[in-house]
């Protein structure tokens, strides 16, 4: 097991900086989300593209990489959103390959309204993932699917759905986001282990608090059931953390991030390594 953390939980940092906070904290490998601000906005400079690859290259255990996600939809409407879906995954997973990457995680997609998808929307949806698995197979990359948040419009948030999608898909993996299945209820969380363990290659690690996502596990240790679950599966895959500081009530310092991903890593050691 590679314990990870998302780099969106240090926005604020330079991606030295990112590395730097995660290696004192003694996590040794990240998921970088491509649309990390500071890499961002300057993503297709090569100077940039440059700094990133000698910024990862100073963890140990390597990186896995999450495919841009935000104002996009796989199955939009929107004929210029579902395009624009393709064409900034096909770019994320060029990425991966230079940072060498063991896995590319991507989002799901969601009916455009608030109601319930039909066959049009699932239609765009698979034919962004029959597009995207076939550059992750000539580039020899593990492509993996995220479970969704619960909601009317949004797709693979249950475990017969999403058992369907991979069904389909042979070699495509599952990114777990525990949070996600958690808030429906431990046994739709439990079911994913139990159905689909064996697709599960990288795992979110978050709690549910106050009607926030992702707080820290360690602060609210409902999420144990789930955790011992994974590791009674025989999970061996990566372990990310994933935390959002909005969450807190209050800002946090460099310090004050060190301190929780201190504090998360060794409640997760002390779950898998048990």
């Amino acid at each position: 097991m590679k314990l990870s953390c998302a780099s969106l939980f240090l926005w604020e940092y330079n991606v030295y900086d990112i590395m730097e906070i995660l290696l004192e904290a003694g996590i040794k490998s990240v998921e970088f989300w491509a649309e990390t601000p500071d890499f961002w906005k300057d993503r297709h400079d090569l100077i940039a593209r440059a700094a990133l690859e000698e910024a990862v290259s100073i963890m140990p255990d390597g990186c896995t990489l999450h495919a841009p996600i935000l104002d996009l939809n796989p199955a939009s409407y929107n004929d210029y959103v579902h395009e624009a879906t393709i064409k900034e995954t096909l770019w994320s997973l060029d990425l991966a390959n230079m940072l060498e990457a063991r896995a590319v995680t991507i989002h799901a997609g969601k009916r455009t309204v608030h109601r319930i998808p039909t066959n049009e929307d699932w239609s765009k949806f698979l034919k962004y993932l029959r597009i995207c698995k076939k550059k992750a197979d000539d580039l020899n990359l593990n492509l993996s699917i995220e479970n969704s948040m619960p909601g009317i419009s949004r797709m693979c948030s249950r475990p017969d759905e999403m058992k369907d999608v991979l069904g389909e898909f042979p070699g495509l993996f599952l990114t777990f986001d525990a949070m996600h299945a958690f808030i429906q209820s431990s046994e739709v969380a439990l079911s994913f282990i139990n159905e689909l363990g064996d697709r599960i290659i990288n795992v979110h690690v978050g709690a549910p608090h106050n009607g926030t996502q992702h707080y820290p596990s360690h602060r609210k240790k409902n999420m144990g059931i789930v955790l011992r679950a994974l590791r009674d599966f025989g999970y061996k895959g990566d372990l990310t953390i994933e935390i959002d500081d909005k969450a807190y009530s209050m800002p946090m310092s460099r310090e004050d991030k060190i301190r929780e991903l201190v504090e998360e890593r060794k409640y997760l050691e002390s779950i898998f390594n048990s």
